[in-house]
C-alpha cells in the first residue's frame, strides 16, 4: 500500500467515525484497549529490563564470590573501593556466606564499620580456606 493509499483509507475512517457515533465509540475503545495492552506490555519489558540479575542481591552469593576474588587478585584496599561503592547494600550482603549469624552487625549505622567486618570475615574465610586445602594435600 502506497502512503496516498494510507491516507485516502485514514480520510474515509475519520469521515465514518465522525458521522457515525457507534462507530467513534467502537474506533475509541479499541484504541484504549490496544493503549492499555501496549503500556502493559511496555511495563513488564521494564521489569525484565532491570539491572544485571548477577548484581542484584538476590544473587548475595556470586556478589560474596567476587568479593572474594577481588580480595584475592586485588587485594584489601581495592574490596574496600568496591564495598564503598555498593553503599547501604553491603547489609544486604552481610545475609550471605555467614558474615553476620547473630544478625548484629547489619544493625550498625556505620557503614565503614560494617566494611571492615565485612573484610575480615572474608580473610578469615579465605586463611581457613587455604588452611584446610593444606591440610588436605599432606595426606
Amino acid at each position: 500500500m502506497e502512503a496516498s493509499q494510507i491516507a485516502n483509507l485514514l480520510r474515509a475512517i475519520a469521515e465514518l467515525v465522525e458521522s457515525e457515533p457507534q462507530v467513534a465509540k467502537a474506533v475509541e475503545k479499541c484504541l484504549a484497549n490496544s493503549l492499555n495492552a501496549h503500556k502493559s506490555k511496555d511495563s513488564s519489558d521494564v521489569k525484565q529490563k532491570q539491572p544485571n540479575p548477577s548484581k542484584t542481591l538476590e544473587n548475595g552469593d556470586i556478589i560474596l564470590a567476587e568479593c572474594r576474588q577481588i580480595l584475592r587478585e586485588q587485594g584489601e584496599e581495592q574490596l574496600r573501593l568496591y564495598l564503598t561503592e555498593l553503599g547501604e547494600q553491603v547489609r544486604e550482603l552481610l545475609k550471605h556466606g555467614q558474615l553476620d549469624p547473630n544478625r548484629s552487625i547489619r544493625r550498625r549505622k556505620d557503614l565503614s564499620n560494617i566494611i571492615e567486618h565485612i573484610i575480615q570475615k572474608l580473610q578469615a574465610q579465605d586463611k581457613s580456606g587455604k588452611l584446610l586445602a593444606a591440610s588436605i594435600s599432606k595426606t
